[in-house]
């Protein structure tokens, strides 16, 4: 074959050798571009649009602090008993029923409680338990149940006890109507075994565990406490204190523990 005859070949071969190495420079040059090989491609947001963070799922068990926060508001509230407070003005005080509160603290009686008692008030609602709990009874003092009357209106009102026996400033006789009506106590009295008597004047007891103190001590009166204005205790351990009605009848007996 003559050169003239090779020539178109070696043309040819010049044009695509050319075109290979522009497409190789072309790739070159632009790689910036499209990125590096083996490193991700970012792909563009569109404009306002941001990108959505990564966060790892909190560890398994966690609790979030609005979940405590509701938790603790459903726990129970524990109230010191005040002088003067029975426990049908402590429901009320926390809008917490009075079978509630006898049922979470175990009472079997609504009228036997102390001043300094501890009650825990279910405020949030009694839990239905799912492991039943190991109670601490704090031992309190036992006092000797009233005596109930063997007749009359007035045998819905009981001495529920005698606080503090001996000491002027706190010694009072706490008296509870059991009953669901209104009790009136005008005229009746209250006598110790040395003939010490104090006469009610127009008093009145609500029912449903609603109760009256009667302090030894001088005092202002008021609807749910009376004072009899002695100057020395009258009450101590083993007297008996006798309730009469404005009929002289006797109405309950309590022995001071």
């Amino acid at each position: 074959m003559s050169f003239r005859q090779m020539l178109p070949f070696l043309l040819l071969n010049i044009v695509v050798s050319a075109v290979v190495v522009l497409s190789i420079l072309f790739w070159w040059d632009n790689r910036g571009e499209n990125g590096v090989a083996g490193e991700p491609t970012v792909a563009a947001l569109p404009e306002g649009v941001l990108p959505t963070p990564n966060i790892a799922a909190p560890p398994s068990g966690t609790v979030a602090p609005d979940a405590t926060a509701a938790a603790a508001a459903n726990e129970p509230v524990i109230h010191t008993v005040q002088a003067g407070e029975t426990l049908n003005i402590i429901s009320q005080e926390y809008d917490v029923s009075v079978d509630d509160i006898m049922l979470v603290n175990g009472m079997d009686n609504p009228n036997f409680i102390a001043v300094g008692q501890q009650l825990t008030i279910p405020v949030g609602g009694i839990p239905e338990p799912t492991v039943a709990p190991t109670e601490t009874s704090v031992a309190l003092p036992s006092p000797i149940p009233t005596e109930p009357a063997a007749a009359g209106s007035g045998g819905t009102i009981t001495v529920a006890g005698v606080l503090d026996p001996g000491v002027l400033e706190t010694e009072a006789v706490q008296l509870v109507n059991n009953g669901a009506q209104e009790q009136s106590l005008l005229g009746w009295k209250v006598r110790d075994e040395d003939s010490n008597v104090y006469t009610f004047g127009n008093v009145s007891i609500f029912g449903e565990g609603a109760g009256v103190f009667l302090h030894t001590r001088a005092g202002t009166d008021t609807v749910g406490d009376l004072h009899w204005g002695l100057g020395a205790p009258v009450w101590r351990s083993g007297e008996q204190l006798t309730l009469f009605d404005a009929s002289e009848q006797v109405i309950a007996t309590f022995v001071v523990p």
